[in-house]
């Protein structure tokens, strides 16, 4: 009689891998949410007036950098590192890096310029980090199941929308300056530090998550049989099953350096290799298209990103109210209206943007799932073709009120307010649609031998996007502005 397998009681396991998908990105997004803070912080006498004028854009080269080359790392030696270092020692350095961070908040008197030094730095670092954690909790994911790696990736979502939304309300219940009075460090210190602060306890829940897996009945049964802990006598009796469940990621056992996880060959085949052979090999389609299908989609995906960091946030970050006053950058704080109407077409304007372009991805990869594509992998240069005519949305960012440090030379013709909020709204409601629909129906298209590459190659390919794009924002917030 099989032995029947421990299953999710409440859905617990699933729900962590929600929360480690949350703190995957959680770096990215707390200081990409963060504009007005930085706005504020680096222009404390004295400080570099390059940095300050251009600090999304150098947020998001410096991030990216250290992202992609950290990916590229990864792309060849992942499957020689242990899940401790993929996953427990970048959360342990992101909560440490955080933490310092909201205590720096507080320094008000601390220089612009040593402001920069210090956080430039730590971006890096935690861009290293977030890759990492992009290979090592996918990597945990795929040991249990599809719709535990489904968790992950609804946790980047959930994530991007919380920590927007979050900024926003620390943002509202901070002191606004009156009229075309600037904001002092003073003022927007407390928000910042609470903002901060929450985001360290999000990772420190994490690490607790983490540290529950083996714990937990579920989690302590996957891993066993993926041979992550070991219990001779229990994986004994676990295995004799014939109805065994082949994990995703294969683990090899290895006389010089014990367990560890990889997609390398085994010398058995299962009978879930075979199926995976036959399913592969007919849907491998003979044509050029199909045959390049894979390297096509990481193409799409690395368009997606280029064109979205292109304008969003380096440019877009620049956008005020058609009725805020200021005339260079930062956007005053509120203009004449009374209320929370003078908050939002004043300092409130661009992080309801990035509220926006969140809820946007949010909803898309939620839509992800219904339509013809929901269903069937779609024709790769149908995919192409969407991540190029995205470039049409992105571009129309270009065309709204933007308050740079010098005046900007093309016309607005979408100055209304409604205007970026709709083209954020957009981009953000596309970017998350067609990735979702990629990394859906990505592995499809790779033969069996051929699956490790899904994983890094995919990220690779998401990081590059970044990376390109910051440069395209900086080159095209120089062009545009007037010197």
């Amino acid at each position: 009689m099989a032995k029947e397998e421990v299953q999710d009681r409440y859905g617990i396991v699933y729900f962590i891998f929600v929360l480690l998908g949350t703190g995957t990105l959680l770096p990215w997004n707390v200081f990409l949410t963060e504009k007005e803070f930085y706005d504020v912080r680096l222009h404390v006498q004295p400080y570099n007036g390059y940095i300050t004028e251009n600090f999304m854009s150098l947020f998001c080269l410096v991030f990216n950098t250290a992202n992609l080359v950290a990916l590229g790392f990864l792309v060849k030696f992942q499957k020689h590192l242990s899940l401790r270092v993929l996953v427990l020692q970048p959360l342990v350095i992101t909560f440490i890096m955080l933490l310092s961070t909201a205590a720096l908040a507080l320094r008000t008197k601390i220089p612009g310029d040593l402001m920069a030094k210090f956080t430039l730095p730590s971006l890096a670092l935690m861009g290293l980090c977030m890759a990492f954690l992009q290979g090592g909790t996918m990597q945990l994911a795929s040991i249990f199941s599809i719709s535990h790696i489904r968790g992950v990736v609804s946790g980047i979502a959930v994530g991007g929308l919380v920590t927007s939304v979050l900024s926003f309300v620390s943002q509202l219940r901070a002191q606004g300056g009156g009229g075309d009075e600037p904001q002092t460090a003073d003022d927007v210190a407390p928000a910042a530090f609470m903002y901060f602060s929450a985001s360290a306890a999000v990772i420190g829940a994490c690490i607790a998550g983490y540290w529950s897996i083996p714990m937990l009945p579920y989690g302590h049964y996957k891993l066993l049989l993926a041979g992550i802990i070991d219990d001779p006598k229990e994986r004994k009796m676990l295995t004799i099953d014939e109805d065994f469940e082949e994990p995703l990621l294969t683990v090899v056992e290895r006389a010089d350096n014990g367990p560890s996880t990889s997609t390398g060959s085994r010398n058995e085949t299962t009978r879930a290799a075979i199926i995976s052979v036959e399913s592969d090999y007919t849907i491998y389609s003979r044509t050029w298209q199909q045959r390049n299908a894979f390297y096509i989609y990481c193409t799409s995906l690395f368009l997606c990103l280029c064109v979205t960091m292109s304008t969003h946030p380096g440019i877009s970050s620049f956008i005020c109210s058609v009725d805020n006053p200021a005339k260079v950058s930062p956007c005053a704080s509120r203009n004449d209206r009374p209320g929370i109407l003078g908050r939002i077409q004043g300092d409130l304007f661009v992080p309801l943007l990035f509220v926006l372009f969140s809820l946007g991805d949010f909803l898309g990869r939620f839509l992800s799932g219904y339509g013809p594509w929901a269903h069937g992998a779609p024709k790769p240069l149908s995919i192409l073709t969407y991540a190029v005519l995205r470039c049409g949305v992105a571009a129309a960012v270009l065309f709204c009120h933007l308050v740079t440090p010098t005046p900007w030379l093309l016309d607005e013709y979408l100055s209304q307010d409604y205007w970026p909020w709709a083209v954020i709204l957009l981009l953000g409601c596309t970017q998350g649609h067609l990735i979702s629909t990629i990394c859906m129906h990505a592995p499809s298209t790779l033969m069996p031998t051929e699956q490790s590459k899904y994983g890094p190659v995919t990220s690779f390919a998401i990081s590059a996007g970044c990376f390109v794009g910051s440069f395209v924002s900086m080159g095209l917030s120089s062009v545009f502005q007037s010197h």
